[in-house]
């Protein structure tokens, strides 16, 4: 199904996970900086990670020391791929991933996309992601 009320570019808000206990957590910081765009072809990219995020010692991206690797893959999350909606959920046919089924809705202007119940170690957790639509930068 089309629906171009989605097509856009939208900047990175939040994404809280909560938790069966109510604990809210955030999984790159509460102040996390990010960019997720639906083309009107049908493909998406999404890029998050944790601000402020600590820099290689060395200049060349595909070294450094271990602990600065292991920081670079758990700080950061990007995807591309192509997306489909069905009603009020959004597939995210990923392309070097499996897919991630998304409800969403428009909420105080914002799209809101959420996860359903996810198991996290011993709990249960939902995630929430809210974007606002990007100003045009043309």
């Amino acid at each position: 199904m089309k629906n171009d009320s989605i097509v856009g570019t939208y900047d990175y808000v939040s994404w809280e996970n909560r938790h069966e206990s109510g604990a809210i957590t955030y999984p790159l910081g509460p102040d996390a900086i990010g960019v997720i765009s639906y083309s009107p072809d049908g493909f998406v990219f999404v890029h998050i990670m944790a601000n402020n995020r600590n820099k290689h010692s060395l200049s060349d991206l595909f070294s450094g020391k271990n602990y600065e690797i292991k920081n670079s893959a758990t700080t950061h999350i990007s995807c591309c791929g192509t997306y489909e909606i069905i009603e009020n959920e959004i597939i995210h046919h990923v392309s070097v991933s499996s897919e991630q089924r998304r409800n969403w809705e428009f909420k105080n202007g914002n799209l809101m996309l959420s996860a359903q119940v996810l198991q996290v170690g011993n709990e249960k957790v939902g995630a929430y992601l809210i974007w606002k639509r990007a100003k045009s930068r043309t």
